[in-house]
């Protein structure tokens, strides 16, 4: 079976390292219709960490405005 590796642009952003954080994040994304090719989370100090892969970025964005969670810039990265 081949791979198949493209690049993409992906987004972070941190949360408190508890439970429900991430999932509040991503229940605004489901209810916004966003579709996630790529989501990671884990630790980083005392706060947590998310990464996204948005199908579409500018979806994505306008979501994350409306539920007024804040994300790091756009960076490129590489989904296989």
């Amino acid at each position: 079976m081949a791979d198949t590796i493209r690049k993409v642009g992906y987004f972070a952003m941190d949360v408190a390292d508890k439970p429900g954080e991430a999932a509040a994040v991503l229940q605004a994304l489901s209810e916004a219709g966003v579709n996630l090719l790529a989501f990671s989370g884990f630790p980083r100090g005392r706060r947590a960490q998310l990464d996204f892969v948005p199908e579409d970025a500018a979806a994505f964005r306008k979501a994350l405005n409306r539920a007024k969670l804040k994300v790091r810039p756009k960076k490129t990265g590489f989904l296989v």
